[in-house]
């Protein structure tokens, strides 16, 4: 059985954090017998006991376990600690003992390699997701938080970036390890290409956590307000469940209205897949990425994407997919915008959709996971 542990996963504290870990964990479940188990705080839980969420859905099985959130640091980490070993035994109780422990998003649960030793009997590999590594990140890493990091980095068996970019990051850092990259999955069944209907203006696309630090919208919204006094035969529509009113109040100030940037909330994958089948290009502004799932479902949509030459993206996007601009730069992004608006179609979809089940789909990714697993466990793939 593998065990898959994250910092970060869907919940009801919060339904998309983390949910490329989710998909990771299906994809590996097509070929594997996979159990999640997750630790949880709850704000909403002050002065209330524990409480499990057991999940026994085939394929995915899942341990969740909800806390109370402590404001002092170091009881909150115990708490931590304390509730992913009963969460250990409940799943060797249920399901038996794991073979192998698939750690994502390793602060700060990865650190439990580091302080339970009941951990320490089981072999485990790494997933990173976190942009906190790579160079362009606001903030650094402490010299303790890297320390513990690289203990934990060291003892695994295999530590699996989604991109070469972060990889070569990790390694910067100093974390050794056994790298191979694994990139994000897309799930093709729900993401595929659809009819397209006819319609009167271009459909502009832009899914994000809306964190303007890392995606930019606001110089997103700059470059779309000096693009609408050009022309108006386009329609930028914005999908996030982050908070969208600082810039819906700046479109508003930039006399960006409904009829050119629409914002529709959050929406459920199924909706946003049905958006993408609808849209004709993808857009981001990012200063900083690894490999964002969300190019990697527009490919599957048949999209073509413009987008930053930051992170992991590059070694995905080329120009039979799409267009690249240096982060920041709001003319350079003007450009890409104006030609791929007058240019979306000449990109080929079929061969977009064929790249994502290609590279990115659940059994490409599950195939190479299981892989992973195997040599690890010195078992035949």
């Amino acid at each position: 059985m593998i065990l898959f542990v994250s910092s970060w996963y869907p919940s009801r504290v919060n339904e998309t954090l983390g949910n490329f870990v989710q998909k990771h964990a299906e994809a590996a479940s097509l070929f594997e017998d996979v159990v999640v188990l997750h630790v949880c705080f709850d704000e909403k839980m002050k002065g209330k006991p524990t409480t499990i969420k057991i999940s026994k859905d085939e394929p995915l099985k899942s341990v969740i376990i909800y806390v109370e959130k402590l404001s002092n640091p170091w009881k909150r980490f115990r708490e931590y600690l304390s509730n992913y070993r009963a969460g250990l035994r409940l799943v060797t109780h249920l399901y038996g003992a794991p073979d192998l422990i698939h750690v994502n998003v390793v602060f700060p649960v990865g650190l439990l390699f580091v302080f339970l030793k009941a951990y320490r009997k089981i072999p485990y590999v790494i997933t990173e997701h976190w942009a906190g590594y790579l160079p362009e990140y606001p903030s650094k890493l402490s010299f303790l938080k890297k320390l513990l990091l690289r203990k934990v980095f060291k003892r695994s068996a295999a530590v699996l970036p989604v991109s070469d970019d972060l990889r070569e990051a990790l390694q910067g850092l100093g974390f050794k390890g056994n790298y191979t990259v694994v990139p994000n999955v897309v799930d093709t069944k729900v993401f595929h290409l659809g009819p397209k209907a006819p319609k009167d203006v271009v459909n502009i696309l832009h899914v994000s956590s809306l964190d303007n630090n890392q995606k930019n919208m606001s110089g997103i919204l700059r470059v779309m307000r000096r693009l609408y006094v050009k022309r108006q035969d386009f329609v930028l529509h914005v999908v996030s469940d982050g908070n969208q009113k600082p810039f819906v109040d700046h479109a508003g100030m930039l006399g960006l209205d409904a009829g050119a940037v629409k914002f529709h909330g959050g929406k459920s994958t199924k909706e946003v897949a049905a958006m993408m089948m609808e849209a004709d290009f993808l857009l981001l502004f990012s200063n900083y990425e690894n490999l964002p799932c969300v190019i990697l479902e527009g490919y599957a949509c048949g999209l073509p994407v413009v987008a930053t030459d930051v992170g992991g993206i590059s070694e995905h996007v080329n120009p039979q997919q799409g267009r690249l601009v240096k982060a920041g730069d709001e003319l350079a992004l003007f450009d890409a915008v104006l030609f791929m608006i007058d240019h979306y179609q000449d990109f080929d979809r079929e061969m977009l959709h064929t790249y994502a089940e290609e590279h990115f789909s659940y059994a490409q990714v599950g195939k190479q996971l299981s892989g992973v697993y195997a040599a690890v466990l010195g078992r035949k793939a």
